[in-house]
C-alpha cells in the first residue's frame, strides 16, 4: 500500500488506476485489477461471494481464491493468513 495519501485530482493525471487501497469507515478496502495466483477481475466476479453492507450488496472475493492467492504470493504473512483462512473454511464444512 502507498502510505502517503493521494488525492485523486492529482494522482488521476499521471495515467490509468490498476489498483486501489481505500480506506474506510469499515476498514481497508483493496479493489484490484488482477490477483496474483487467482486470475482478473471477471474471473475473480464469477466465483465472489456476495455481502450485503449498510443496505448494499458487495462482491467480495470468495475464500477459496483468498486461500489460493496468498498461497501465490508466498510472503509469511500471507502463508500464516492462510492458515488462519483454512480454519474459517473447515468451520465452514469445506
Amino acid at each position: 500500500m502507498t502510505p502517503q495519501k493521494l488525492s485523486f485530482l492529482e494522482f488521476l493525471k499521471t495515467g490509468p488506476v490498476q489498483d486501489l487501497y481505500l480506506e474506510t469507515d469499515f476498514g481497508v478496502v483493496d479493489i484490484l485489477s488482477s490477483v496474483l495466483g487467482v486470475g482478473d477481475f471477471h474471473r475473480l466476479r464469477n466465483s465472489a461471494e456476495n455481502f450485503e453492507i449498510g443496505g448494499r450488496t458487495y462482491h467480495v472475493i470468495s475464500l477459496e481464491d483468498l486461500i489460493a492467492a496468498k498461497e501465490a504470493v508466498g510472503r509469511e504473512k500471507d502463508l500464516l493468513a492462510v492458515k488462519e483462512l483454512k480454519a474459517i473454511a473447515a468451520k465452514r464444512g469445506w
